[in-house]
């Protein structure tokens, strides 16, 4: 079992990794701390960090993780105002690994309370260019972020037409 494996917890990592990304085993892929703050510099981009952003972060890194209560209650409190170059250069796996993942996840992580504010995406810019991640790319990414998100409120219409019960 790798690091990574027994750090996420059996299952639960890899059931996101394989609905995510259609791995087929958890890759070590380092400090998911770094991967997780990183996020929430992103999401406060705009010099807000919004709940939503907050929660979903959470959410995302708790499967990831394998439910993690200290990494979660740190995040939870993790003020998000490092600087997001600076914070990439302190894990060498993810500038490595989990470059586009991170540009991919940290468009998410913003759009969590419904909008990617001008300053978020300055910040997600910035820290693709620190990645060494074209502007192009970035805004591909960002193409195919809203294509899902339409996609899901499609699916989410057609199974609950009058709205979702809970």
């Amino acid at each position: 079992m790798t690091e990574a494996m027994a750090y996420a917890g059996p299952g639960t990592g890899m059931w996101l990794f394989r609905q995510d990304w259609t791995f087929t085993t958890v890759p070590d892929f380092g400090d998911i701390r770094v991967y997780a703050k990183a996020l929430l510099v992103a999401a406060k981009g705009d010099g807000v960090l919004a709940q939503e952003e907050r929660d979903w972060v959470l959410g995302y890194i708790a499967v990831l993780a394998g439910g993690n209560q200290d990494l979660l209650r740190e995040l939870a409190e993790y003020p998000a105002d490092e600087d997001v170059v600076a914070l990439l250069e302190s894990s060498q796996v993810l500038t490595r690994v989990a470059r586009v993942p991170l540009v991919f996840d940290a468009l998410r992580a913003c759009d969590a309370d419904g909008v990617i504010a001008p300053g978020e995406l300055e910040q997600i810019k910035r820290l693709a260019a620190a990645l060494g991640i074209a502007e192009e790319t970035v805004d591909r990414l960002l193409e195919v972020h809203r294509r899902e998100k339409e996609a899901h409120a499609a699916r989410i219409a057609a199974i609950f037409p009058e709205g979702t019960p809970f």
